[in-house]
């Protein structure tokens, strides 16, 4: 052979070899009883079945090979018996599955489903320069988790928040730096009404008092996982994820001494500093002309959890009472994602 490799050897008990001249009837003979040695050429001639071709060089193994698709590929003609093999999705969720990889209770650049289960804050590295890639992190707890890192595009943001059960969706730019996109995020929404008018005593005239009639929760306006009706009738939130919140108030009243004017604002109760921040720029004054009066009033201001929202109410008369027959306060939230 061109490699200098014997590859046959004659069988001299059914082709013996003169010592001397050969006969071409003895020559033709010897060819036809020719032995394979071992090697490539007689391990492809002992080949079966159909598929590809694969030899091993060092020891001169052949065998037959099919091609085999894993992680939802599959292939056609495998085996080349039918035509040129091809490949191409044969289960799209297995193929998706391997796409998606995920991991549990960490976030790293490489994996592209982030699934947390425990704690509530989380450092996030920058993607992978000169690459457009995306990750998905999910907060699958009770309690918000706050994403850190500087790797964020927007250069006014530096933290970014995932309500309880929320998703974030995460898009990089070539410049090692994402993008966050919160999905299904609501606004809160929460509204007490009331349901028993009950006289606010007024005793200083530079004081202003909480409405004392009772509410209710309307909880046909109010997303209860995120408002509640807290005590003393006070409107709470009880979201995790801090909000914007817009706060419309109307209310019909009576007093007790109807020549004087009438005060009323809202009020929010800040948990975390303990204590009540009154809203001046919601006040309305009325003048009470006849036996009942209706007015309205908004605010705007940052609420967490466990805050509440009041009606507040001032008489210029020391003693006098002012009663709410009727009124609605309803507050919608704009969740606060990125800080």
């Amino acid at each position: 052979m061109p490699d200098g490799t014997v590859n046959f050897s004659v069988d001299t008990v059914n082709a013996p070899v003169d010592t001397d001249a050969t006969s071409r009837d003895e020559f033709i003979n010897i060819l036809q009883h020719l032995n394979y040695a071992a090697g490539n050429i007689r391990a492809v001639d002992e080949l079966t079945g159909d598929g590809m071709l694969f030899l091993q060089g060092s020891s001169g193994a052949a065998a037959v090979r099919t091609l085999e698709g894993t992680s939802g590929l599959a292939w056609t003609n495998a085996d080349g018996s039918g035509g040129n093999p091809s490949v191409g999705i044969g289960t799209p969720y297995s193929a998706r599955q391997t796409l998606d990889d995920s991991e549990s209770d960490a976030i790293t650049a490489n994996k592209a489903v982030s699934i947390l289960t425990t704690g509530t804050s989380y450092a996030v590295p920058a993607p992978d320069s000169g690459k457009i890639s995306r990750k998905t992190i999910i907060n699958d707890t009770s309690e918000m988790i706050t994403l850190t890192g500087s790797v964020w595009a927007d250069s006014g943001v530096t933290t970014v928040r995932i309500p309880p059960e929320g998703v974030v969706d995460l898009v990089s730019n070539l410049s090692q730096k994402w993008w966050a996109s919160h999905f299904g995020v609501k606004s809160a929404m929460g509204a007490i009404y009331v349901t028993t008018a009950q006289a606010t005593t007024c005793t200083d005239n530079g004081t202003y008092y909480e409405d004392n009639s009772v509410y209710s929760l309307n909880t046909t306006e109010s997303r209860v996982h995120q408002f509640s009706l807290g005590s003393d009738s006070r409107l709470t939130y009880t979201g995790k994820v801090p909000v914007h919140a817009h706060v419309a108030c109307s209310i019909s009243t009576t007093s007790s001494n109807s020549a004087q004017d009438v005060t009323m604002r809202l009020a929010r109760y800040d948990s975390s500093g303990t204590q009540l921040d009154s809203m001046t720029h919601s006040e309305v004054i009325q003048n009470m002309k006849t036996t009942e009066e209706s007015t309205a009033t908004y605010g705007d201001f940052v609420m967490e959890e466990n805050d509440y929202i009041i009606l507040e109410i001032n008489h210029g008369t020391n003693g006098a009472t002012v009663t709410t027959q009727t009124g609605y306060l309803f507050a919608l939230g704009i969740p606060i994602l990125t800080t």
